[in-house]
């Protein structure tokens, strides 16, 4: 199996800000690795709570996303993905996972459900998520497909254990076919503080759009997308970022965040 790398590519238009000061240039970098971070963090799990509980019932471990055992509460209706346990899995080459995810299935009524995502010991590429997530499905006359998320105090964790807490609510559309789960657009807003305790906000401007057929087979950022970030210096003034995702070819994309001082950072998913 070829080993999976992750890089990243930091373009540096030296010339045209040659006034910036050393620190603040190194702030704005640092604060590019965590908006990408965070944004990965948020979307490398999807594929999982818009699966039903019969999807785990009968998949196959190995043509899961990450290959996790999977063992199932018939009385709780929960689900828990174990990524501890190694195997020789197609679809972990660019994502690698360690813990365990739990997906327990509610039933509000006839047309409300949801599914709570809680993440226990579990990180993505090194980075560490504590908390959980709830995706509803309300209205399900109108529109059966779509999923409304939220979640609090949900932390990301980088390799220095320093952490972003963040709030954050979406709208997921789903797209089956006969039946099965092809491709899905997300998009929302989430707020909270940075690692260095600052408030951020970011807004979508762009849905982003994932396929299937690329999820299964390890590559997982989506091809089109964009987001605003602000990381507030104080009460009033804001630095300013921005992430757009785009598609280098059919099931490899590219994650490049434009820099408040017009700097880019690209980031891939490659062999």
């Amino acid at each position: 199996m070829k080993k999976s790398v992750f890089f990243l590519l930091l373009l540096v238009l030296g010339s045209c800000f040659g006034d910036i000061e050393k620190d603040i240039s190194t702030d704005l970098q640092f604060e590019g690795n965590e908006i990408f971070n965070i944004s990965f963090s948020l979307e490398e799990s999807l594929f999982f709570p818009f699966q039903t509980i019969d999807y785990f019932r009968f998949a196959e471990s190995l043509a899961i996303p990450g290959c996790p055992d999977v063992s199932i509460d018939e009385n709780l209706k929960k689900v828990t993905l174990d990524f501890s346990v190694k195997k020789e899995c197609v679809n972990n080459l660019y994502v690698p996972r360690l813990g365990k995810i739990h997906l327990q299935y509610i039933s509000n009524s006839i047309l409300e459900s949801v599914v709570r995502l809680e993440y226990e010991n579990y990180s993505v590429r090194g980075i560490k998520i504590e908390g959980y997530r709830e995706f509803k499905r309300a209205n399900i006359l109108l529109n059966p497909n779509r999923r409304a998320e939220s979640f609090q105090n949900l932390l990301i964790i980088n390799k220095n254990n320093s952490s972003s807490k963040i709030d954050g609510d979406y709208t997921h559309q789903l797209v089956l076919t006969n039946g099965l789960l092809t491709e899905f657009s997300s998009s929302g807003a989430i707020e909270g503080r940075n690692i260095a305790g600052r408030p951020i906000k970011m807004n979508q401007t762009v849905a982003k759009n994932y396929k299937i057929n690329c999820i299964n087979s390890g590559l997982l950022l989506p091809g089109q997308g964009s987001e605003n970030w602000e990381i507030f210096r104080n009460e009033t003034q804001a630095t300013n970022h921005r992430l757009v995702y785009s598609l280098v070819d059919p099931c490899n994309s590219s994650a490049t965040i434009t820099l408040e001082d017009g700097r880019l950072m690209v980031f891939r998913l490659t062999e």
